[in-house]
């Protein structure tokens, strides 16, 4: 194996980690709908903020209560998650084209770029709504899951981008 298909395997394999990992998120999230519901709409509500000792705070007027606007986010959230996990598919099967020698490096490095962008876009959407709602108050290890998030996304396109020639 020479240093070049070594490098395109190293690429194919971080990302169909990504879209595996990722597929299994949306699965999840498929199958307890109910319950993401639930997660998103004790975060919109600012719950946690009621929680002894209780926090008082103008940021509070932000609540948003009702299960209709939890539900239209939850579903939101799991329809970039499905777009993200079909982008980052095609970027590794792209991917695993050119380690193959059937497809062009530059362009799996597109497909990846392209996926890449949806994944980190993916983690900002989540880290600002979760700001909206001050949910770094009670809930930093959310914040902090939604900032590896896109820190993984930055990493792998560093990598992603190393030229392969």
């Amino acid at each position: 194996m020479t240093q070049l298909s070594s490098l395109l395997l190293f690429k194919t394999v971080l990302l169909s980690g990504l879209a595996l990992w990722l597929c299994v998120v949306v699965l999840n999230n498929l199958t307890a709908f109910r319950g993401g519901v639930f997660s998103v709409g004790s975060l919109m509500a600012m719950q946690l903020f009621d929680e002894a000792p209780a926090i008082r705070s103008p940021l509070l007027s932000r609540r948003v209560t009702s299960e209709g606007w939890h539900r239209l986010i939850y579903g939101f959230i799991v329809a970039v998650e499905i777009v993200v996990a079909l982008l980052l598919v095609y970027a590794a099967l792209a991917s695993l084209g050119a380690f193959l020698g059937y497809a062009d490096a530059g362009f799996a490095v597109a497909r990846a770029n392209l996926a890449l962008s949806g994944f980190v876009s993916m983690g900002l959407i989540m880290l600002i709504g979760g700001a909206w709602f001050a949910y770094y108050i009670r809930q930093e290890g959310t914040q902090i899951t939604h900032l590896a998030l896109i820190g993984l996304g930055v990493a792998t396109g560093l990598v992603i981008n190393i030229p392969a020639t």
